[in-house]
């Protein structure tokens, strides 16, 4: 048995060779993996679960690459493969119905599940970079429930437009930002590390894929980033032996 963690694909349309990498990347796991985990930031944005219901003819390459990986995710699933996915940054709005479609089961923004013995907490990590206080800001915007109700209101071609235009605007801020700032915050991570009893955490977000290994409250802890899909795969596998 193998549990299998991703996060930060950003699959988008105008990078159809890492669309087409996870694909193949699902495909080669059916007989491998037990579980898979999804750590957000699946898509560069989800604009809405209504996106399923378009047809094919009539819909956006964007819209078309969704309904995709959907498809995907369901033939993993029912090949036997436990799916979960969180929320990230930029596919927060990801409902009920598109977890119904792929045959996933969507968890709480923090969960501790029990990895081989090992009590762990997973979440995508936007919320430990406190240091990004812009950041930290625009994301009680994002999730306010009426925000999201008038966005979902627009037509679909208006929600790609401005999904669009947060993308740049966070593009912008990132390049002006001091790297630092856009990594975790040390104490938040302890802090929240405590909160849930647990001295071992994965996430993703930063685009930093490390192991970091240090002491919490005198015991031997263990923070293991996810690396993105910009220009590659990266996955971490993890069974009852080894990491």
């Amino acid at each position: 048995m193998k549990t299998y963690f991703i996060a930060d694909l950003h699959l988008d349309d105008s990078r159809p060779h890492i669309t087409q990498l996870f694909i193949e990347f699902l495909d080669s796991i059916k007989l491998k993996a037990d579980e898979l985990y999804i750590l957000g930031d699946l898509f560069e944005y989800w604009i809405g679960d209504d996106v399923l219901e378009l047809q094919p003819e009539a819909c956006p390459n964007t819209v078309k690459l969704m309904q995709t990986v959907v498809t995907q995710l369901k033939t993993l699933a029912d090949s036997g493969v436990k799916i979960f996915l969180g929320h990230g940054n930029r596919d927060f709005l990801i409902g009920d119905q598109f977890i119904q479609a792929a045959g996933a089961s969507l968890l709480d923004e923090t969960t501790v599940i029990d990895l081989y013995g090992t009590p762990t907490l997973i979440m995508h990590g936007d919320t430990l970079c406190t240091d990004d206080v812009e950041y930290q800001k625009l994301r009680i915007i994002l999730r306010n429930p009426q925000w999201q109700a008038d966005f979902l209101s627009q037509s679909i071609q208006d929600r790609i437009k401005e999904a669009d235009s947060l993308r740049k605007i966070s593009q912008k801020q990132t390049k002006d930002k001091q790297a630092d700032s856009l990594d975790v915050n040390q104490q938040q991570v302890e802090k929240t590390m405590r909160e849930f009893n647990v001295n071992q955490l994965i996430h993703g977000h930063t685009h930093r894929p490390a192991t970091h290994e240090f002491l919490l409250d005198d015991m031997p802890a263990k923070r293991i980033v996810l690396g993105d899909w910009y220009q590659q795969s990266s996955c971490l596998i993890i069974n009852s032996e080894s990491i």
